[in-house]
């Protein structure tokens, strides 16, 4: 085998691993800061929520040391685009800017010290063009144990407040708000995964 082949050998399987690397990636989103939220375009909504997590009985406000963040890998089910919405707070609102579509979640992750806690709670809800869709008020718990774990879910909503002022929680003044209707409660599983150098989940 001459030079020549040999480099066209190798130029070659860079590229399919270049593409099959760029298939498995999802695109990242992540929440709003105050000053960035506004109605969306026709092209967009927003994606609207509170979060408050609790782990092993223990609040941020309690010294709670870990997780920091929470990410959700989520899916358009028409077209099976996938996004990830990062750094997703675990006690406050957010407010996330997504294209136009049905989505559901497919994974939640919570980085511990030791490894990566994996769930899935069952998440599905529309973004509208020039809409926004709240989630309302998510309070989870978190109770691990070494390699496996409980989480529970329930959902809230401010009472007395109508569609079109919802958004005004999330500081969304002014867009027109739907509410995604989500079961509550519930318990999933939750599993601690030990990732790998240049491993990656989506």
């Amino acid at each position: 085998m001459n030079r020549n082949t040999l480099y066209h050998s190798f130029v070659m399987g860079v590229s399919v691993l270049v593409v099959s690397m760029a298939v498995g990636c999802a695109t990242l989103r992540v929440p709003l800061s105050p000053s960035q939220i506004a109605i969306p375009d026709e092209d967009h909504g927003l994606l609207l929520g509170k979060i408050h997590l609790t782990r092993d009985g223990k609040s941020p406000s309690e010294g709670l040391s870990w997780p920091n963040d929470m990410k959700w890998w989520i899916e358009e089910e028409a077209t099976g685009t996938r996004l990830m919405i990062g750094h997703l707070p675990i006690d406050g609102p957010f407010a996330v800017r997504l294209p136009v579509g049905s989505y559901r979640v497919t994974d939640i992750s919570l980085a511990g010290t030791r490894g990566i806690w994996h769930t899935v709670l069952p998440t599905t809800f529309t973004i509208r063009q020039g809409e926004c869709t709240a989630l309302g008020t998510l309070d989870l718990e978190l109770q691990t144990g070494f390699f496996t774990g409980w989480v529970t879910r329930q959902v809230s909503h401010e009472n007395g407040i109508t569609h079109e002022k919802m958004g005004e929680i999330y500081g969304a003044q002014g867009c027109p708000t739907q509410v995604a209707p989500l079961e509550t409660p519930v318990k999933s599983v939750v599993r601690k995964h030990f990732p790998t150098r240049g491993a990656g989940r989506f």
